[in-house]
């Protein structure tokens, strides 16, 4: 009579065949997970495959300029402090809004970045750190180590039922953290070696240049007055003092500005400041790591929370401009203008270039 297989016989005919053409991760993985492998994933809406996760803060914006419009014209706009142009935020702070996200992000660059750069001159090369993960770092390790097993589990495999895969099943790799295309964006939890780069400071100044001469070009000087204030001209604006085309100029000699489009440059401060020192700011709010990174620097947790903080007096700011001041088109076309440097560069243009390139995700603090 015919002995049932055993169980052992039964694991062996189910086992994939050896092969020494084979890589580890076939000769390695289980029937079930090579004719099983999960569904491919569908591709991403075209804005999730855009935007990184802190980008989509931007909605922020029209959203204010909605709620604030609606409740001062249902009557929210009745007198108040912030009514006041003359208020102590609008004077000393919005009156100079780019000289303030300038220093700040001066300062958060020195602090942050700079000291690190130093503190990384003066200590040996490290042996792990908080960064992004690079598999081909460590790619002639792991090929020892898969040769190194797949010998083991051979000699082993009538003893034991259990068989190691020496790297991640499809199931498995499923589960990893997956990266945006076209960005730096790290794996939430890898540890590897990253280090600040040397040019990191270079490349932020560089975006924060091309930043200032936006603002110029729009607000200070255009090939004479600024975009702004050529725009209210051309739509039949004027100044109450003759020879004066610039609405800086224009109400420092007592005149009134008035009769034209005027397109809320307000709106168009904030909104570009705001965006600017929130991509910059970009790696404590993709990279958990970051913040355990400054744990210990208190000079640079002050840095950070300096330009949180300047972040959160521009959004208010903007938020009292929406309900106090500018027709409703005005207020669109500098929400507009503020959002249009961001959209060219941080959210498109700087992912696909090498420099200025965006703010790297990847960096021990």
């Amino acid at each position: 009579m015919e002995q049932a297989p055993s169980h052992h016989m039964r694991l062996e005919r189910d086992r994939a065949p050896e092969s020494p053409s084979l890589s580890p991760i076939i000769s390695h993985a289980t029937l079930d997970e090579l004719t099983h492998a999960p569904p491919a994933r569908p591709p991403p809406t075209p804005l999730a495959a855009l935007l990184l996760p802190h980008q989509f803060l931007s909605v922020v914006f029209p959203v204010t300029l909605a709620l604030g419009s609606l409740f001062g014209f249902i009557g929210g706009d009745r007198p108040s402090y912030f009514s006041n142009k003359r208020n102590i935020f609008n004077m000393l702070f919005v009156k100079n809004g780019w000289g303030w996200t300038s220093l700040v992000f001066w300062i958060y660059l020195a602090v942050v970045f700079g000291q690190a750069l130093l503190n990384q001159n003066h200590r040996p090369e490290p042996s792990s750190g908080v960064g992004v993960h690079r598999p081909e770092q460590d790619q002639a390790s792991q090929d020892i180590h898969a040769t190194a097993t797949a010998t083991d589990a051979s000699a082993s495999s009538s003893s034991t039922t259990t068989r190691t895969r020496t790297r991640s099943s499809p199931r498995e790799q499923d589960k990893e953290p997956q990266s945006l295309v076209g960005t730096n964006l790290p794996a939430s939890g890898t540890v590897s070696n990253a280090r600040v780069a040397s040019d990191v400071i270079v490349k932020a100044l560089v975006r924060w240049g091309l930043a200032t001469l936006y603002w110029w070009l729009i607000s200070q000087w255009f090939f004479g007055p600024g975009l702004f204030d050529r725009v209210f001209v051309l739509t039949g604006g004027s100044c109450s003092v003759d020879g004066h085309w610039s609405q800086h100029h224009c109400r420092r000699q007592g005149g009134l500005w008035s009769g034209g489009v005027d397109i809320s440059g307000h709106m168009f401060l904030l909104t570009h400041a705001f965006l600017f020192l929130m991509e910059e700011l970009s790696v404590f709010m993709n990279v958990p790591e970051a913040w355990t990174a400054i744990r210990d620097r208190a000079s640079a947790r002050y840095a950070v929370w300096a330009v949180v903080a300047l972040n959160g007096l521009w959004w208010w700011m903007l938020l009292m401009t929406s309900v106090y001041y500018h027709h409703l088109a005005e207020k669109m076309t500098g929400l507009f203008f503020g959002m249009l440097f961001w959209f060219c560069s941080y959210a498109t243009t700087y992912k696909t270039l090498a420099f200025p390139s965006m703010p790297d995700q990847a960096v021990v603090l």
